[in-house]
């Protein structure tokens, strides 16, 4: 009797230790909805944190103001939404911009948090989002700014398609 217990008791253990189907682990978790133009809703599901090594790579080439690594990392059709409001489309207008910035001032952003996220479109098509906070100092004119800065950063085939930046400027005392 004690080793048909042990057996039924050791098969207990080998059916409570087995791991998640396939099915089950490539089950895409719904985060939050999008609605697009159409009024659409459209599931945003988790997404590929391996972006996140594409964004700490591209936020170095910045601090180091290597304009190679950051045209590399660019889509040709780059799309850079500022905060002011101003738009700069093309991979050569970002560099352009980029390189003018980096000769009369001195920025620098430093990554706090980053999370990804894919959409769903309704043609069966997937979207890569990155969102990403971070902290940005500057020195115009002898005086340092501080900024918040979230960015929602879209990806195509491990490129940097567009970016939409948001400011909050530094908490007043």
């Amino acid at each position: 009797m004690k080793k048909y217990l042990f057996l039924y008791i050791l098969l207990i253990g080998f059916v409570s230790c087995q791991t998640k189907s396939t099915k089950e682990k490539d089950k895409k978790i719904v985060i939050g909805h999008e609605f697009n133009e159409k009024g659409d809703k459209l599931n945003i599901i988790s997404g590929d944190v391996g972006l996140t090594d594409i964004w700490l790579d591209y936020i170095q080439a910045h601090n180091q103001r290597n304009l190679d690594k950051i045209a590399e990392i660019d889509s040709d059709e780059i799309e850079v939404f500022r905060a002011d409001g101003t738009v700069g489309k093309g991979v050569e207008t970002h560099v352009d911009i980029l390189s003018n910035w980096f000769e009369r001032s001195n920025p620098n952003w430093k990554v706090i948090w980053m999370v990804t996220n894919s959409v769903q479109k309704v043609d069966g098509s997937v979207e890569h989002w990155l969102t990403t906070g971070n902290e940005f100092t500057d020195t115009v004119d002898g005086e340092e700014i501080f900024m918040n800065v979230i960015a929602d950063v879209n990806f195509v085939e491990g490129k940097i398609k567009r970016i939409n930046i948001h400011n909050r400027a530094k908490e007043i005392k």
